[in-house]
């Protein structure tokens, strides 16, 4: 693991707004950057790679509350019975305001910034409808009461909604817009794919282990590589399969099939607990008595739906023991549920520890934790698989991307270029978004291009060779970037190198168009130029400079978001964001600018890291 050095939000903002103000143009030369000091380079770096098992851990009293105060001395952690030394200890305490960001003045027509427009809470969360494993009569129920937790749900908490229904798909992406995720969940203008009521749940796969399993291992590798816990909240019902024999969370988690082993090691990896809501509240058990034949002659027998029960009750509290959640059944108010999962995942204590075991041979290791304090309960993952964590995880059934493209390890700029992934400001940057020229058929060099997109038709299959695409009408867009970069003074590190990346996406989240791009160090400013209100202690402990880029992309028509992205490659921050399309009008002569190139300072500058 490595640390960055952050600075507060509202300092990187006030240097984009009024720094970038001097910056020169595409293709002139800023004769600040050619008297700027030559980075060291005769310092010898030493990089050693440290692995670390990373564990969350929830701790709640009698009355399922968190539980705070705690310290590093307090936990214990072993691997298959051998005590681990913790390397690091984070509080996370979902209660403790966060910082609220900076306000954005008004920005000329489709210039964008990837500030938040208010305080983030807490760890990122995602909401699992599932309408396949819900009766008909408990969905109408279920959606109003989500809906009424959306319209007060904590603010700055961060959901993404995913519905499973005749597929598994993403309804709306990571938000902590309370208007946003009503509108994807609105009855009276529902959004494709979530539909007022499902009445074909058993035609596909209701009550299935296989489907609960695929619909979780999607979502976690959509989850993979995205920062910091995650917490999935499963509503759900009628699920009448036990996945273990038992529920204790101490018990043996090698009964796990390979399907469950794929399922958890995916939740695992990706850092994500899950929290089951069963929307059936308070069940009335029915019971029957019926004549039935037997060895003695015919007798009245009474049957119940209790084992079924049990057993859906089981597969919620497996699942969730599994990962470090916790069930939620028998309870009407969903409402009061939902808000309780998002603070009780929010409130947890991260633990990171170097494994005495360095044989990583794929074999599951079991992990306790013990508190030296008595009377609480501890909500973690109890197992992991020991796979090499310098290789990429392969990615054999997740159906929608192409397991060569995810990133490398500590490359998380493929998860934050997904449709939908959260708003990202580690590097805060800004972008202007032209289009160039009028919409026009694509050319043959343009489609070709567009062919090599592996999600451009879903209709390709492996093993067949694809047949020439049709032109299609295509838009250019330029894509003018201003990248604020702080660095500590004291840290000797390579030259600044950043990508910058662009992919367009349609309405069902598909990718029509992407490309990633390495810049080297082009312009820049004097450190510290153009701040405001910055005080000497920051001025002298770090570098503050502006890194300029240019991209262009030929875009589909039937696209509806462009996502962007900035990558420090040396550090791996990340600043990322989505802007919906079409884009606004704007005035002539700021749309139809003419192109500058951009002036790399080395022959690697602008060179294309992925089409």
């Amino acid at each position: 693991m490595s640390g960055t050095c952050a600075f507060p939000l509202r300092l990187l903002l006030a240097a984009a707004l009024v720094g970038c103000a001097g910056l020169p143009l595409p293709g002139q030369q800023d004769s600040s950057s050619q008297a700027a000091e030559p980075a060291e380079r005769s310092n010898l770096v030493f990089r050693k790679n440290v692995h670390r098992v990373i564990l969350d851990v929830v701790v709640t009293d009698s009355n399922e509350k968190a539980v705070r105060g705690l310290t590093r001395d307090d936990f214990s952690i072993t691997e298959d019975g051998k005590t681990q030394r913790v390397l690091s200890f984070d509080v996370h305490d979902f209660d403790t305001p966060p910082e609220v960001p900076p306000k954005v003045p008004p920005l000329p027509p489709n210039t964008f910034m990837n500030v938040p427009a208010a305080e983030e809470q807490g760890p990122l969360n995602v909401i699992l409808y599932d309408m396949v494993n819900m009766k008909v009569d408990d969905q109408p129920a279920a959606r109003q009461q989500l809906l009424k937790f959306i319209t007060n749900k904590p603010h700055g908490s961060r959901f993404a909604i995913f519905v499973l229904s005749d597929g598994l798909r993403m309804v709306q992406g990571f938000t902590e817009s309370r208007t946003e995720l009503f509108a994807a969940m609105d009855p009276k203008s529902p959004k494709p794919h979530v539909p007022r009521i499902f009445l074909q749940g058993a035609n596909y796969g209701q009550g299935e282990i296989r489907l609960i399993r695929w619909a979780f291992t999607q979502v976690a590798h959509f989850l993979d590589g995205l920062p910091g816990r995650k917490n999935v909240i499963w509503l759900t019902g009628s699920v009448p399969t036990s996945i273990l024999p038992t529920s204790d969370p101490t018990s043996d988690p090698l009964s796990y099939n390979d399907e469950i082993k794929e399922m958890t090691d995916a939740l695992a990896r990706s850092q994500v607990a899950v929290y089951p809501v069963d929307v059936r509240g308070v069940v009335v058990v029915a019971k029957s008595t019926s004549p039935q034949a037997g060895p003695g002659g015919t007798a009245m027998v009474t049957t119940s739906d209790n084992p079924n029960l049990i057993e859906s009750y089981l597969t919620e509290g497996d699942i969730a023991s599994a990962t470090g959640g916790h069930a939620f059944f028998s309870n009407n108010d969903v409402t009061d549920i939902l808000e309780q999962a998002t603070e009780t995942g929010g409130s947890y204590y991260t633990l990171t520890y170097s494994p005495s075991n360095q044989n990583y041979d794929g074999q599951m290791r079991k992990l306790h934790v013990e508190l030296a304090k008595r009377g609480y309960h501890l909500a973690y993952r109890h197992a992991y698989y020991a796979f090499n964590p310098d290789l990429p995880h392969s990615h054999e059934n997740h159906q929608d991307s192409d397991p060569a493209q995810r990133g490398a390890p500590g490359d998380s700029l493929f998860a934050n270029m997904q449709h939908g992934a959260p708003l990202v400001h580690q590097l805060l940057f800004k972008v202007h978004i032209r289009p160039v020229g009028i919409p026009a058929r694509a050319t043959p060099a343009q489609m070709s291009s567009l062919a090599q997109q592996p999600d451009y038709f879903r209709a390709r299959r492996k093993n067949h060779v694809p047949k020439p695409l049709l032109p299609i009408q295509l838009q250019t867009y330029a894509i003018d970037y201003i990248v604020v970069v702080d660095r500590p003074k004291a840290v000797r590190v390579q030259p600044f190198t950043m990508e910058v990346a662009a992919a367009a996406f349609d309405g069902e989240g598909v990718m029509l168009n992407g490309m990633v791009e390495s810049a080297a160090e082009a312009t820049t400013t004097s450190p510290g130029e153009g701040l405001q209100a910055t005080s000497a202690a920051t001025e002298e402990a770090s570098t503050r400079r502006f890194h300029r880029a240019q991209q262009l992309i030929d875009v589909p028509l039937n696209a509806t978001s462009i996502r962007l992205a900035v990558r420090d490659t040396s550090t791996d921050r990340i600043g990322a964001m989505e802007v919906s399309l079409p884009l606004a009008p704007e005035p002539e002569t700021q749309a139809d600018a003419p192109i500058a190139p951009s002036q790399p300072s080395s022959p690697e500058a602008a060179q294309p890291k992925m089409n």
